[in-house]
């Protein structure tokens, strides 16, 4: 049952004021690949300022830079809220201009509403209703940039969190409520092949790059056959590869001499991607040795890790999740403690700092991330608000 002091901190948070932020997010836009998020994170550090907030902005690159911000002492035990400012392009299929956010039958919809403009609002109203009845807390915020591509924000931002010691880490990224309490990381390959050019005339005198894609390609398929044997996490599923893009050859009267490839597996927490990569491209060699394929001594397999997204796990008996359930039953939300076959940068947070991380945001990730006519639940985003503030308050008095 919410006590005096929390209903007084509850009454604080406005609904108008997120749903009116939410909208000014959407129509900063900020759509990775293809755009930069100064935008939005201009938009993003007035609202900030707005409540009272310190802000420093760290650059990445031009025209794009990290946003912090911070309320409550520097010197007390720490709350991080992450979150990104990029979204992913609009795309084709909407019904209405997807950068004019539209309010109506209880949603707001535009490019961003789920992904995460509106869990960014919710954060600002909750580290604003804080500011003004409970000074002594510290919340902080990390909107990274980048988080759609390549993640070079949150790799950037470590640099300020390595080390730091943090009460908890709690991500906004749509999760229709739920609590998430594990992730599966994401990491992407790049390989090279080399062989020999030749007229396709006389192949034999060449080393065709591209067979030992294919190669590759079986390889990748039969180790996807065997993650989905499983025995499958209970939390998080089990691992997952993907072939993504294969580029190669000249022209079609020519041995290709070199093919690149791309592919995607999604990692487990403990996994090592630079000796999965190692892992894979041993076996392509030996099976390329073991051939008949012509010149196969001139035939080389390289590759590098372009991306590293760790995974998470935080234990279920940890004060973050349990309380975190406490808090959303006060408003008639029954949220179980889930996994995520998604990822997301919480796994940055916790390899630098330790700290508990759980994702907890308004939204549905399934339904509405990523496509056309996105939208979110006004009711989600002032639950959302209100249990952001509630759990920061809730986790500093059980200390």
């Amino acid at each position: 049952m919410l006590q005096p002091h929390e209903q007084s901190l509850l009454q604080r948070i406005s609904l108008e004021t997120v749903v009116a932020d939410t909208c000014e997010l959407i129509s900063a836009r900020s759509e990775n690949p293809g755009g930069v998020e100064s935008e939005a994170v201009a938009v993003l550090q007035r609202m900030c300022e707005r409540i009272g907030a310190q802000v420093s902005l760290q650059e990445v690159a031009p025209g794009r830079s990290n946003l912090f911000a911070s309320v409550g002492p520097p010197d007390a035990p720490t709350i991080l809220f992450l979150g990104h400012s990029d979204v992913v392009p609009a795309g084709d299929g909407w019904a209405t201009d997807p950068f004019v956010p539209r309010v109506s039958e209880g949603l707001i919809t535009g490019r961003g509403a789920t992904d995460m403009k509106g869990g960014l609002a919710a954060i600002i109203a909750a580290m604003g209703a804080i500011a003004a009845s409970h000074p002594e807390i510290r919340l902080e915020l990390l909107s990274t940039v980048d988080e759609e591509d390549q993640a070079t924000g949150a790799r950037k931002a470590m640099e300020r969190l390595e080390g730091r010691s943090l009460l908890a880490c709690i991500v906004a990224e749509p999760t229709n409520l739920d609590i998430v309490i594990g992730c599966r990381g994401s990491t992407n390959f790049h390989v090279e092949i080399t062989g020999k050019a030749a007229h396709a005339g006389r192949p034999e005198d060449g080393a065709s790059s591209l067979y030992v894609a294919g190669m590759v390609i079986e390889k990748v398929r039969h180790l996807q056959a065997i993650a989905r044997k499983g025995p499958p996490d209970p939390l998080l599923g089990g691992p997952s590869w993907n072939v993504g893009t294969v580029t190669g050859g000249t022209a079609t009267s020519v041995v290709p001499q070199s093919t690149t490839m791309t592919i995607n597996r999604r990692i487990m927490p403990d996994d090592n991607p630079e000796e999965i990569l190692r892992g894979l491209i041993d076996s392509v060699e030996a099976e390329v040795g073991a051939s008949e394929l012509p010149h196969s001594s001139l035939l080389s397999v390289t590759g590098c890790v372009v991306l590293h997204m760790p995974g998470f796990r935080t234990a279920e008996d940890s004060p973050v999740p349990t309380r975190a359930q406490e808090v959303l039953q006060e408003f008639g939300v029954e949220a179980p403690l889930t996994g995520w076959t998604a990822a997301c940068e919480g796994g940055f947070v916790m390899n630098a700092t330790g700290a508990p991380t759980i994702i907890m945001g308004p939204g549905d990730l399934n339904t509405q991330a990523h496509q056309a006519n996105e939208s979110v639940a006004i009711d989600d985003l002032l639950v959302a608000a209100k249990a952001y503030a509630l759990l920061a308050l809730r986790l500093n008095e059980s200390r």
